[in-house]
């Protein structure tokens, strides 16, 4: 599978058991209002929508154990996202999986790597570690644990998705623009060897040195997905993220990663993830959200597109 496959296949996750933020499982219904499938088909995509992943409320399930709140559902969201991601990448499509809170982030990833047989590295945008295991977690939100669980790290019904393996291993994850660590997870980060671009880093030492890593990282692996927690952009871009950023990447900085892995990793797929549409302002966060993942998927969607659409001489 290359890049420049057209075939998308979208699919919805409205889950919002891992974290504590309610509004998020409106998101993935929110972002479709707002016309991805169409926006998508116009810069030249053919696009197959998928139903959402079904997922119980809140009022039908018991939090359960207090260090792993809804356990038992997030492992059979997981599982399912899972089987849906790995049947439409061996059928040669990119998947766009829509959330919902980032722990279907595990699902996802766990589907793509078995059909990629564990040959994809994960490129991972986002304000917070999530490297948190049930030992360490200050919450019990499984939204803070599914990376570490995706290294191996956790209770096996984490670890075991889909197949019971590693599914990305630490040297083939490079996260970007975290700003809000436990110290719990500085310590997996430093022991597991992760290469971070922190925003301190970002803001340090320019793009230079994260753009030498994104292209290590596509000459060394065949296959690339990225995650995108909309709380790495800063909230006066990303207004509708669950939990919005005061100190988030600016849009020329989102904007520019974003496209330059796009155009230079072979992206076989992408999550976009944490939008609470309650909390956002004229769509503009939905509208950034599908900006964001045609860059990722190697297309140019924005409104200096849409300027250009409405102008063109006929």
């Amino acid at each position: 599978m290359s890049n420049n496959n057209d075939g998308i296949t979208i699919i919805g996750v409205p889950l919002d058991l891992g974290a504590e933020n309610l509004g998020v499982d409106n998101g993935p219904e929110a972002i479709k209002q707002q016309g991805i499938e169409s926006k998508l088909k116009d810069i030249g995509f053919q696009v197959k929508l998928l139903d959402d992943i079904l997922v119980k409320s809140r009022d039908q399930l018991n939090p359960g154990n207090p260090r792993l709140h809804y356990l038992d559902e997030i492992v059979s969201v997981s599982n399912d996202l899972a089987n849906k991601v790995d049947e439409q990448i061996r059928n040669d499509q990119r998947v766009v999986v829509l959330g919902g809170d980032h722990s279907v982030n595990l699902g996802a990833v766990s589907g793509a790597a078995a059909a990629l047989d564990y040959n994809l590295g994960l490129i991972y945008l986002d304000a917070h570690g999530d490297i948190n295991t049930e030992e360490t977690t200050l919450t019990g939100n499984i939204h803070g644990m599914h990376l570490a669980a995706l290294m191996g790290h956790g209770p096996k019904a984490l670890t075991d998705i889909h197949q019971p393996r590693i599914k990305i291993e630490s040297n083939n994850l490079l996260h970007i623009g975290g700003s809000d660590f436990d110290e719990a997870e500085w310590q997996l980060a430093k022991t597991e060897g992760i290469k971070m671009f922190t925003l301190f880093d970002l803001l340090t030492s320019s793009l230079g040195p994260l753009v030498d890593e994104i292209k290590n990282m596509a000459a060394r692996l065949p296959y690339i997905w990225v995650s995108l927690d909309l709380d790495c952009i800063d909230q006066i871009y990303a207004p509708g993220a669950a939990m919005p950023n005061a100190k988030g990447l600016m849009y020329r900085e989102i904007a520019t990663i974003t496209e330059y892995i796009g155009q230079h990793c072979n992206v076989v797929g992408v999550d976009v993830v944490e939008y609470n549409p309650l909390l956002d302002i004229k769509h503009k966060t939905a509208e950034l959200g599908i900006e964001l993942i045609a860059k990722l998927l190697g297309k140019n969607y924005s409104w200096y597109t849409n300027y250009l659409s409405k102008n063109k001489i006929n």
